[in-house]
């Protein structure tokens, strides 16, 4: 579909006559490993799947398929139905960003866009930097320890003195725009965000809901939020990201409301 870097909801209607696993993917036709949703659900009778799109390429695949089936061609699968497709108005929020937020956000939705087909380093990283130059990404292969050298399972980090994001792209390849977007935006609430509200700048929680507070603002979808920090609680499953994962979810649930900021349409 032309869907011309617009901002939009696409609303997708499935039928089936059994419960069925269906995934739906959206991305880039024109960049390898960008997508915009990877999402799967099971469906018994009819649902709505909504992808939230604050942004888009100049032509999106949607691609709409039973798991257990395979993406076979279109009308090749009996097994379920797409009844309705629509174009709906993207809800965002009157959130408050100051304009160095504002840069970095477009500088970080620029290399989530982008990072499938960036170059990243071994040992010496690919350094991107933002058009004001306030802000540094070092995409690496993976991230590793400093001292050791041995690959450490996470997505990105921050350095607390420099500001400069370390990102990796094994993780990012795997990963929507929407989820390196919340992470991006979670790096730079450490350094940035974080001490003017008074927290430490390692402060896990903060970084989370300052991070959160700018993306859902801007209409990303909830669900792929929490499908980014699932990825990287995972590797770390602990008692501390239990109540992480709670508070992002309460926080989460409160935003949708507009109990954080009232809703605007786009």
């Amino acid at each position: 579909m032309p869907s011309n870097q617009k901002a939009f909801t696409l609303e997708i209607t499935v039928k089936t006559k059994r419960t069925e696993q269906i995934r739906i993917i959206a991305k880039d036709a024109n960049k390898p490993d960008t997508m915009y949703m990877n999402r799967k659900g099971k469906v018994r009778g009819t649902r709505t799947f909504e992808i939230k799109l604050p942004t888009s390429p100049d032509e999106l695949i949607v691609s709409v398929y039973n798991t257990k089936n395979g993406n076979q061609p279109l009308g090749g699968d009996v097994s379920f139905k797409i009844v309705d497709v629509r174009v709906a108005p993207l809800v965002e929020y009157a959130i408050k960003m100051t304009p160095e937020d504002e840069s970095f956000y477009e500088f970080a939705l620029h290399f989530a866009k982008n990072a499938g087909v960036l170059n990243a380093g071994k040992t010496k990283p690919s350094t991107y930097r933002s058009n004001d130059g306030r802000y540094t990404i070092d995409y690496y292969d993976v991230i590793r320890d400093r001292i050791e050298g041995n690959e450490l399972k996470t997505p990105a980090r921050i350095g607390h003195q420099t500001g400069i994001i370390e990102v990796s792209k094994k993780d990012f390849l795997k990963y929507t725009i929407p989820m390196r977007l919340v992470i991006l935006m979670h790096e730079y609430s450490h350094k940035y965000k974080n001490p003017k509200i008074g927290r430490p700048i390692d402060d896990e929680a903060a970084a989370d809901i300052n991070g959160l507070y700018m993306y859902l603002g801007k209409g990303y979808s909830e669900i792929e939020a929490a499908q980014a920090f699932l990825y990287v609680f995972r590797d770390s499953n602990n008692e501390m990201n239990h109540k992480r994962y709670k508070i992002i979810r309460d926080f989460t649930d409160k935003f949708n409301r507009g109990k954080i900021e009232p809703r605007r349409a786009a």
